[in-house]
C-alpha cells in the first residue's frame, strides 16, 4: 500500500482528503505544518506521495518540498503542491523547489482523484531496485 503525507494548516482539508485518498487505497497521515512533517518523515519513513500546501503568503511549503526532495535522495516520490490557484510565481518556486506536479483547492472527490491516479502504483505493485 503507497503512503502519503498531507502538510496543510487546515484540520478540514486534512481530513477529507485523508478520507479520500484512503478510499483510493492508500495509507494516509495528515499533519499540520513542515516541523511536523519532518518529524513524521524521520519516524515513518519517505512517504511514496507527499501534498504539501503552499501560498503565495507562506515560503515553508517551498522549503518542505526542497527538504522532502533532498531527504529522498533520489528515491522516487511524488510530491504534489496544493494551491489555491494559478500562481506562476509561486508554481515555479515549488516546481524548481522539486514538486512533481499541482493540485488546486478547494477540491471534490473526483478532481482529487483525478489528480493522483496517475501517481498511483497499481495494487500488488513494487517499485523495482532500478527504479529507486
Amino acid at each position: 500500500m503507497q503512503s502519503c503525507l498531507i502538510v496543510d494548516p487546515a484540520p478540514v482539508i486534512r481530513k477529507v482528503a485523508s478520507r479520500i485518498l484512503f478510499q483510493m487505497g492508500l495509507s494516509v497521515e495528515g499533519v499540520a505544518n513542515s516541523d511536523e512533517a519532518l518529524r513524521w518523515i524521520e519516524s515513518n519513513g519517505m512517504p511514496e506521495i507527499a501534498i504539501v500546501a503552499a501560498s503565495t503568503e507562506d515560503s515553508m511549503s517551498v522549503d518542505l518540498v526542497r527538504q522532502i526532495r533532498e531527504q529522498a535522495n533520489g528515491r522516487p516520490i511524488v510530491i504534489l503542491g496544493a494551491i489555491v490557484e494559478a500562481n506562476l510565481g509561486l508554481m515555479t518556486r515549488l516546481r524548481r523547489a522539486g514538486a512533481t506536479a499541482y493540485i488546486y483547492k478547494p477540491f471534490d472527490r473526483q478532481a482529487l482523484e483525478g489528480w493522483l491516479t496517475p501517481f498511483m502504483q497499481p495494487a500488488g505493485a513494487t517499485v523495482s531496485a532500478s527504479a529507486a
